[in-house]
This record gives C-alpha cells, structure tokens and sequence, in this order.
C-alpha cells in the first residue's frame, strides 16, 4: 500500500449473526504515508457482534500507520508478529484528532485511538518500532486505553527506539481491570533524550484495578527522563505491579506528576525484583525508581524489595537510594514469599522460588489471564549453520544505506564516497546474539554516525576522510565491543571531529584511536556525558589534535563531561600533539578504582595566549584515586601551558587504598612563564598506602620547585635518580633494574612501563585519492528549505532557486573544497528569506588556490544574509551584485550566537589575499532602526593587492553602512566606499577600533551622498604610512561632519602618504588639530573645493 492511501476494516458493518471476522496481512508493506485502520466499535456494540482474528504477521512500514480504533468485540485476537515499523514526524500522514491536538503530528508507527480490549487478546511480539523527529510518539494513543474482562496486553521481544517517546498519550488514561494483564517483557525499549519532562511511556491516569497485573519483566530500558510518566498511579482491588529482572537507565522508572498521586489499595502489591538501576542520557546523578511521593494518608503500600542494584551496588536502603516514599519490605537475594513473586490471589502456595497456581492462575506467576501461545524470540539457527557473511561494496558512490536484510551481521565499504550524511543504526540488524561488524577503509565522508543496539559490536573506521560533519558514536555498544578509528583524516567544520553523546561502553570493551589528524571546532574529541569504563580501556595514541576556536576556557583537544574508570579500566594519552586552550578537560568528577589506569604520557601541547589558566591536563572537578588505581603523567613537552591546572581551591584530588599511586614526572616545560602545576590549591589528601611521587620535571631545562605546589606530603626525586614507581608500573613489573632504570615485566604485562594493554599492531594503508565531481548542471527553480552540498566539485550553480527557513543554509566551506582546481560558484535570480543564509567561510590562513570565482547577481533577500568568513583562499574574484533587500528581523550569523540586522557580513577576522571582493548595487531597507548594512567583526584584512569595494549601493534604515570593528589595508590593497547613498544614519563607515592603512595601499570614500552624523567615525588608532592614501572626494553629507575622531584616538601618519578631502559638502569637517597638526610636519593633505554649512571654502 504506497502513497496517502487509507485502507479500512470498519467492524461497524459487522452482521452480529456473521461468522467471525479474519483480517489477514502477510509480508505487506505501508509506505508513503498509507494507513491501516482497524476498528470503530462502541463498547455496547463490542458486545453483541463476533469476534475478529486480525493477524499482522512479517508487515514493514515505512511511514506508514497502522490504527486500531474503538473497542474490539468480545474474545477477539490481535496479532502483530515479526514486523518492522518505521516513521518520522515529516513523513508519516497521521495527524492527530484528539481535542486540544488537532492537526499535530507525531510520527507514530502505530495508533491505539480508544481502543478497549474485552476478554481479548492483544500480542505484539518479534517486532521493531521506531519513529523519528521533534516529539515523535513510536505508539499514539487517543482517547485512552483500557483492558477489561480477563484481556491481555503483550509487548513480548519487541525493539523500541524513538528520538522522544515510545508510548505517548494525548490527554489519556491506561487502564487494566477485571482480571487483566498489561505486560511489557524481554523487550528493549531506546527513546534517550535528555530533555527535562519528556517520558518514554506518557499517561494522564494509570489504574490497574480488580484483581489485576501490571507487570514490567525482563527488559532493556535506555531512556531519559523517566520510563513511565503519569498525573495518578493507583493500584487497587488486590492488583499487582510487578518490575522484575529490567535494565533501568533513566532518571526516574516511574515519575508521577500529582501530589499524592500514587496510592495502593486493598491490598494490592508492588514487586521490585532483581532490577538494575543507572544513569540515562537525562541525568548522570539520578537513578531513581520514582519520583518523591508521599502515600496518602488512606492507602497501605504493600511494597517488596528483592534483590536490586543501584549504580553497581545492593539496594538496601529502599528511600536513600531508590526514593521511594514508602516503607519497602526487602528480602535478602534467593529468598521468596508468594506475595512477592507470584500473584498472591490466584496462587496456592510456593514451592522454593515456584508459585503454584490455584484455578484460575496462568503461567509461571499465576496471573489472572491466559498467556497467550507464540511468544518468545525467533528460534536461534542450528549450531553448523553458517553465519551470513558481511559483504563489503567496493568503489563508487553512494548517498544512503538501507537496513540490512536479516541475518547479516555487518557493514562493509571500502574506497566509497559517500554524497551525504550516513547514520548506521545498529538497531536495524536483525542477527541476535551475533558480533556486529561494521568497516569502513579508504572511504570518504561527509558526517557519519553510528548508533549502539547494545549488540557486541566492532567497528573499524580506518584511512578515511571526513571533512564535513562528525564522526558520531552514540547508544550502547554491548560487552566486549571494539571501537578503532586509525589513520584517517576528520575535519569538523562547526563541531567536533569525533563525537561520543549519550555514549555508554559496555564491559572489557576498548575504544582506539590511532594515527588521525582531527580538528574540531571546540573539541578534537568530545565526551559529553560521563564515561564509565569498567574493565576495558580508551587508547588515545599517535594522533593530532587541534581546535580552531579559541574564546572558551573548556576549549581543548579531549573533552570528558566525567569519567569512572574502575575493574582495571583505563583510559590512555600518548604520543599526541595537541593544539588547543587546553589538552584534555576533565569536567566534574574522575573516579579511578580498582586498579584502574589513568594515563597522558610523550605528548606536546600547545597552549593558547587567551586565557590565563590552561594545561595539558586540566582538571575543573575532583579526582578520586582508590583500591589499587594510579594516575600517571610522564614524560610529556608543554609550551605556553601549565602541565596540570586545578582551577578551583574547593576541589579535591584523594588517594586511598594500598597500591594507589600517583606518579608525575619528566615533563617539560619549553619556558617558565607558567607554573608547573596550576593548582588553587586543591586539598590533596594521600592517605597510608597510597603515595604521590612527583620528580625529574623541568622548567626552561631546569628542574621544578614543588614548594607551595602540593599541600600534601609527596615523595620528590631528582633527575639521575631511578624511582620504582615513576620508571615502572609496578603491579605489571617482576623486577626494576635500578642502575638503567628499566623495568623487567611479569607475564601478560606490556612495553617498556609493564603496562596491562598492549596496542594492537596497524597496518595504515594512504587516505582515498578523492574524484572531483566535474557535473557543471545548475539547479533551476526549485524551492529548498534544507540542504546538503557536495563540496568536493567544482561547479555550483543556482538559477532561480528559492532558499526558505532557517534550514535553507548555503554554506561553501573553502577548506573542504578541491582548490588546486578553479572553482566556480554562480547563483542568479535566487531569493532567500525567512532566515536563509549564503554563506562562504575559510580557514585560519589563505589557502593556495587555482582561482575562486564567485557571482551572486539579481537577488533578493527577506531577512536573510550573505556571509564570508575567516581567510578566504587566495585569488578569489568575488561579486555581490544587483541584490534587493528587506530586513525585518535579525539573522544568525553562523555558530558565534550573534543575531545582526545586515545584508552582507564579514565574519571572524576575514581576510582577503590577492583576491578582490566586490558590492555593488544593493539596494536594502530595515524596518527596523539600529542595523548596520554591511557588518564585519573582528578584523578586516586586505593584503598582496586586494582590493573590497563597495558601490552604487542604497540603505534605507540602517545606523551605519558599514560597521568595521579593525580594519588593516597593505601591501598595494584597496577598500573603497564609492557613490553609494544613505537616507539617513550615524555614519557612512564606522571603525570602531580604528584602522591602519600601509605600504602603497588605499581607502577611498568617494562619491557617496547621505544624511548623517559624519562620514567616518575612527575610534581608537588609526595609522596611514608607507605611501599610502586617505581618498575622501565628492561626498555629499548635508549637516554631517566628514570625520569624528575621539579625543583619545591615536594618531599617525608618516610623511611619504597623502590625505585628499576635495569637492564635499558638510557641516563641518569634524578634522581635529592632531591630524592636522601632523600635516605641518610633513604628510600632504590635499583639500580644496569644500562647502562646509553652506559656506564655499578653498582649504581645510
């Protein structure tokens, strides 16, 4: 069924002397927003027609619906078995007709509108859901859901992964009554937002009532926020909540809104059994089972704790730890009662652990309904057969990847070129309990990211290029799981080279990256969320790593949001060259135990002149070393850096446990205009049996004072000493040869340290000779609201082409482009509006270049903006021309948080190198005072013969034509203003930290009519030398000054340069005696032919 086609199955039309009804779907697929809708019964008429099977078995949807709807006649059965259901909130076609919701979208992959289960079976089993977008719902549910008389609701092995919730209900209730189960189990439910409020299951009202389950077994939850969200929770009538053997990650299990809003009655009971509880993506201090909540004062919870964990530690203390408010009965691990684990009411007795159902009880807990036949996993294959092999695709181009067919169990590209984006979705292998393998050698890309299932996973990212997008890793990457990123080149132009959010690594898995050059734009690599590593380890060894921003203190190579490392964990720094604010950040805390390993070693670091406190390793949280655990830093160059900087006195590094050890030693510092280490001071505690060993460290070649550095007693040594615990990781070292300082090593322990990991041996084959795309084809008249770009081709044309929103970003990155060829980027007759953008952006320096051209001609603008940023490459030839303008709000100017009303903006210390950029009739309006029409901030650079001009332009509302925070022209450059015009304003140029004007060069304002306060406003300093000009000609300023300097503005102009005010009119000339007393001393100041307040004069 494709396309917004509406196929219906109206039990309304049911004859109630009928036969029973059978809707039958096998191996059908929805695409393209079809919808299924089953359904449309009252409950009175429910009761007086026959029963319906409907059997959806092996159904795919790809934004497609499917809907049930209304009550389901009596001793019906729903089945929806080994199906794969896809949709996303653009793409779906469902919208949503509950009061209040009207027209809203969800993305659901399957509706329950009303639906009531009467003595009816409902079983979902073997499936995958999945929806995606802003708010988007897997399961909607309308009108409320309810089962009664003795139904069952089964989500049974099912997948649920969604970017907001699994379960949403609008304005609903859940209730299950009568006798009835409602039973989610060994499913695995995926929603991890980190938005405060957002449920994966929504309810207004949960009841579970008359002698009823509600019961939450043996599944998977990563989540955010809460798994379970409702306004009420109320069990009564001798029900029972059960969570049994789960996975909680997620701030709160169930979190209810209402004061007072749980309440159990009659009896009723709460089961909390052999449960493990985490941290989600929300919150990495809240694992919580509810939300606080006070039973009110007429309910006696009868609550049982068995067995749980909570962040790898027994659950003893049911409120401290888990917060519940209510007294929990808690028995030891192995002991059972029949009210804890079977269904009291339809149960005889107990048997060790085994509940003996009286009549009436069902399976293994003696529930009150039947369970229903089919349940369970696919069956595995026999042992001898073979495994589907991972084929690889070799060469050519590919834009998509679709999900694998089942049974296979990888990825593989090597030497492709991928045109967009790709996201990898572990979820959608279907191969249990087999390793995932996904490869990707010698390939190019443009953003990828790969989300964890869980599954034990190997990925190997190995000689490739990225230079557009990021590098993710995100989701679960089960036990056992390796991650290697070796040899390749990762470019992120607005983020961060290698991306790690809402990331969680299973146990003994290791996570390497080898040999890359990554550059990020505030981090290299970035953690964002706490790390924990137990029993495996993070190798970072070989790389080069660097950051292009520099006005952030937590700017830096590595950024750990937290990290625990614990049951020999480690996490390894080595041999890497870092540019940056800081080398590795660690915010808030850093645990080490168990013997775990915290390592940065043989590395240089860079530092940055911005900020005052910055080091190879800054700590901006406490450090924790315990039960056996050591930090080492050793043997690493630092420039312009502290080697350690702890900012804040009220931190604490602590040492505890025999073993503990710390080791700092043979660093260097090329100079001393840092301290060695930076700290506050921190409060350093090293307790008995832990030692802090710090020696042979050195300052511009000389060794280091650790007077007032450390507050704590440490052990010192000096250059030409050998110290066992600064030469050798000592729980790996059989013997320390004192006279060479070498360390022999116990079996199973490696290189010259004894250290317990070994990096694996790696054969870098070269990065991927990359083909240009020569397509020379323009894109005509089409409207675009998002957009990707190929940017490694040399043609791009845009004629008649409509840009709208705030998506529609046509961004050209310069340094991802193939520059030994010319390039050539021409749009004509385009509009932009409603926050498009034209953006062209650089590199920190002017790249090498065959030629750049560009010709933006006969546009037109809403409230949109053409950008250039950083160092443009050289020889660019560059024309904005014919453009008509209507601002009325502001615009963001790409990712530096700033919003301007402006037509053309020159951003961050743009520059332009034998290259010429050219203005020329625009013609823009603000309907809003106060902008400035054209707008660079940080500084202007014109240099080699550049020239920037400006002309025959109109603003109309603008407070400056042109605002400058620095300007710098030299080097036989030219920026010049010329006839252009302005209703009225502050100022034609406005510079607010001067300028400088040298070597040949000129700036000319010539021509140019309009009514403001004066023509140039130079704050600051502003200099002109090396035979250089000042051409200001022909200006037409009505009461307007030509030029306002400030009485602090610094001045200077050497005698080989010339100032010309000649043919203006003004109200003053607004020249001050400094300027014009340096002209007696020996520049030229040519002026003549001026008419100031309506007076004819001949000289200044």
């Amino acid at each position: 069924f494709s396309g917004p086609i509406t196929v219906a199955v109206d039990l309304r039309s049911m004859d109630s002397s009928a036969d029973p009804l059978n809707v039958t779907l096998r191996h059908c697929v929805l695409t393209g927003g079809a919808q299924l809708r089953i359904g449309g019964l009252s409950e009175i008429t429910a009761r007086l027609v026959p029963y319906a099977l409907v059997n959806m078995t092996n159904v795919t949807s790809l934004e497609g619906t499917i809907v049930l709807h209304g009550a389901m006649p009596l001793h019906s059965r729903v089945l929806l078995a080994n199906s794969t259901l896809r949709a996303t909130v653009g793409g779906s076609q469902y919208v949503a007709t509950t009061r209040g919701h009207e027209g809203s979208r969800y993305g659901p992959a399957l509706v329950l509108d009303g639906v009531r289960l009467l003595s009816t079976r409902f079983v979902m089993t073997r499936s995958t859901l999945g929806c995606g977008g802003e708010s988007c719902a897997a399961i909607l549910v309308e009108r409320g859901l309810g089962a009664n008389l003795s139904s069952v609701f089964y989500m049974d092995n099912c997948v649920i992964r969604s970017q907001s919730h699994v379960i949403y209900a609008l304005a609903s209730y859940l209730r299950v009554s009568g006798g009835s189960v409602f039973s989610i189990q060994n499913s695995l439910w995926s929603a991890p937002s980190n938005e405060y409020y957002k449920g994966a299951c929504v309810f207004g009202d949960v009841a579970v009532d008359g002698g009823s389950v509600l019961q939450i077994v043996s599944s998977t939850f990563r989540l955010g926020f809460a798994m379970l969200m409702a306004k009420r929770l109320t069990v009564t009538g001798g029900s029972w909540l059960v969570h049994r053997d789960n996975e909680f990650r997620t701030a709160y299990v169930v979190h209810v809104a209402n004061k007072n809003g749980v309440a159990f009655r009659d009896r009723s009971v709460w089961s909390i059994l052999h449960n493990n509880f985490n941290y989600g993506s929300y919150s990495s201090s809240i694992a919580y089972m509810t939300s606080n909540w006070p039973p009110p004062s007429d309910t006696h919870p009868i609550i049982y704790g068995v067995c749980n964990e909570a962040r790898g530690s027994p659950v003893m203390d049911y409120g401290e730890v888990l917060n519940i408010g209510a007294p929990v009965t808690v028995l030891d691990c192995g002991a059972c009662t029949m009210d804890a684990v079977c269904f009291a009411a339809r149960t005889s007795s107990i048997s060790g652990c085994e509940c003996v159902c009286a009549a009436g009880g069902y399976g293994g807990t003696c529930l009150p309904a039947a369970v229903p036949d089919g349940l369970g996993p696919l069956p595995l294959p026999p042992p001898d057969a073979k495994d589907t092999e991972v084929r690889c695709v070799h060469g050519g181009s590919i834009s998509s990847v679709d999900d694998p067919d089942p049974g296979v169990r990888g990825l593989c590209f090597v030497n492709v070129t991928f045109t967009a984006a790709i996201v990898l979705d572990l979820w959608g292998f279907d191969a249990p309990q087999q390793t995932l393998n996904i490869t990707l050698l010698q390939c190019v890309l443009m953003g990828l990211s790969i989300r964890g299932s869980g599954a034990r996973v190997q990925v190997n990212v190995t000689s490739s290029m990225l230079d557009s997008g990021e590098l993710v890793f995100q989701g679960d990457f089960g036990a056992r799981s390796q991650i290697l990123v070796v040899g390749s080149a990762i470019v992120a132009i607005s983020g961060h080279a290698i991306h790690f959010p809402r990331f969680a690594f299973g146990t003994n898995s290791t996570l390497l990256m080898l040999d890359n050059n990554l550059e990020g734009n505030i981090f290299a690599v970035c953690f964002p969320v706490a790390v924990v590593v137990d029993g495996g380890g993070i190798i970072v060894k070989g790389n080069t790593l660097r950051t292009k921003k520099e006005d952030s203190r937590t700017t830096s190579a590595v950024y750990y949001n937290g990290v625990h490392l614990r049951n020999g964990g480690y996490f390894v720094f080595e041999n890497n060259t870092m540019s940056a604010v800081n080398g590795i950040f660690f915010l808030l805390l850093a645990t080490v135990s168990s013997t775990g390993l915290l390592r940065v070693a043989d590395c240089k670091f860079a530092g940055s002149t911005r900020f005052s406190k910055f080091a190879l390793l800054y700590l901006d949280g406490s450090l924790m070393l315990e039960d056996g655990a050591q930090w080492r830093v050793e043997g690493n160059d630092v420039t312009a850096a502290s080697v350690i900087g702890v900012p804040e006195s009220f931190y604490t590094i602590k040492l505890s446990g025999s073993g503990t050890t710390v080791a700092l030693a043979y660093n260097r510092q090329v100079d001393n205009s840092y301290p060695f280490a930076d700290f506050s001071p921190p409060d350093t505690i090293v307790e008995l049996a832990a030692r802090f060993v710090v020696g042979c460290n050195l300052q511009s070649d000389e060794e280091v004072s650790y007077d007032d550095v450390f507050l704590e007693k440490v052990e010192v040594f000096r250059c030409g000493t050998c110290n066992d615990d600064a030469a050798c990781y000592m729980p790996g070292t059989e013997l320390v040869d004192r006279s060479s300082c070498s360390c022999s090593c116990k079996d199973g322990w490696h290189g010259a340290s004894c250290l317990p990991f070994e990096v694996p041996d790696t054969v870098v084959p070269p990065l991927p000779e990359r083909a240009v795309d020569g397509d020379t084809s323009c894109v005509v008249n089409q409207t675009l609201a998002s957009l990707t770009l190929n940017m490694w081709k040399t043609h791009h044309c845009y004629a008649g082409v409509k840009f709208s929103g705030v998506d529609a970003v046509l961004t050209f990155f310069f340094e991802s482009m193939p520059l030994h060829l010319p390039i050539n980027i021409t749009l004509s007759g385009c509009t932009f509006r409603e926050g498009a953008a034209l953006q062209f952006v650089g590199g920190a320096e002017a790249a090498e270049s065959a030629g750049v051209l560009i010709r933006v001609s006969q546009t037109v603008m809403w409230s949109s903006v053409v950008v250039f940023a950083l160092a443009l490459p050289q020889h660019c030839d560059i024309a904005v021309t014919e453009v008509d303008a209507v601002q009325f709000s502001e615009v963001q100017l790409l990712d530096t948080g700033r919003r301007k009303l402006s037509v053309l903006v020159l951003l961050k210390n743009i520059l332009l190198s034998a290259s010429s950029l050219l203005v020329s009739n625009v013609k823009a309006h603000a309907l809003r005072y106060g902008g400035f029409g054209l707008y660079s901030f940080g500084t202007l650079t014109l240099v080699r013969g550049s020239s920037l001009y400006t002309r025959y332009c109109s603003f109309n509302g603008y407070a400056q034509l042109l605002y400058v925070n620095a300007l710098s022209v030299s080097d036989h450059s030219v920026f010049a203003l010329l006839n252009n015009t302005m209703s009225s304003g502050k100022s034609l140029l406005y510079l607010r930290h001067g300028f400088s004007v040298s070597d040949y060069s000129v700036l000319r304002v010539v021509g140019n009519s309009a009514s403001v306060a004066c023509a140039i406003y130079a704050y600051k300093t502003w200099s002109l030398k090396l035979s250089s000009w000042l051409d200001w000609r022909d200006n037409n300023l009505g009461v307007g000054a030509t030029f306002h300097e400030p009485e602090s503005t610094l001045l200077s102009i050497d005698g080989s340069s010339v100032v010309t005010l000649t043919g203006c009119r003004m109200g003053s000339t607004g020249l001050s005696v400094p300027l014009l007393s340096q002209a007696d001393a020996g520049y030229r100041f040519v002026a003549g032919c001026l008419t100031v307040a309506g007076r004819l004069v001949t000289t200044a």
